[in-house]
């Protein structure tokens, strides 16, 4: 019984510095979604999920993301950003956490937003009875909102990553691409 208790303790000790050093990260913009659409067994359909940008990478980040894309392909585009800081996290169904690598936004002549985001790793999609097939090691979110800050987010699945000369990265196709992000919000943060 001793020993559980001193591995309980342990584990408390790691989880909770964990969770302490994210919770002292500032947040600079944040997204919330609604949840994707599965089976309603699946999910409780009420709350939000988010992605909490920490920092926005930097123009010398997509120049490099944008020489890496043209030399090595989007295969590798992941390799290219191992050694460039977090840029926030995405928070997904089922206490999934991942690290956003990179994050990038433009604001449109119309007045809407253009966000890009890419995960470290392929996204969960939890009520598929296979894991969606994809050739890359990470996934790329593409966000279009309008200029009253609401709109949807489209994924990397089944759909090639290109480059762009202001984002960096996006999808090749969005209309194509599965909108997992519905009643996307973004949420400004106050300066």
């Amino acid at each position: 019984m001793r020993t559980y208790s001193s591995i309980g303790l342990a584990l408390l000790m790691v989880l909770g510095s964990t969770f302490g050093i994210s919770a002292d990260t500032p947040v600079v913009d944040r997204f919330t979604f609604a949840r994707p659409p599965a089976p309603e067994s699946t999910v409780d359909p009420k709350g939000r999920l988010s992605v909490n940008i920490e920092r926005w990478s930097t123009d010398s980040e997509r120049d490099r993301l944008l020489a890496d894309l043209a030399q090595n392909g989007p295969e590798k585009l992941l390799e290219a950003l191992r050694e460039v800081p977090n840029a926030g996290t995405m928070y997904w169904p089922g206490g999934t956490l991942y690290s956003v690598r990179y994050a990038r936004r433009i604001t449109r002549p119309d007045g809407g937003t253009d966000a890009v985001f890419v995960v470290d790793r392929p996204l969960w999609m939890w009520w598929e009875s296979k894991p969606a097939s994809t050739p890359y090691p990470y996934s790329l979110v593409q966000v279009r909102l309008g200029k009253d800050g609401a709109g949807d987010g489209h994924i990397s699945l089944g759909v090639p990553v290109t480059s762009d000369k202001t984002l960096g990265a996006v999808l090749s196709d969005y209309a194509k691409a599965p909108a997992v992000l519905t009643d996307v919000r973004h949420e400004r943060q106050a300066t």
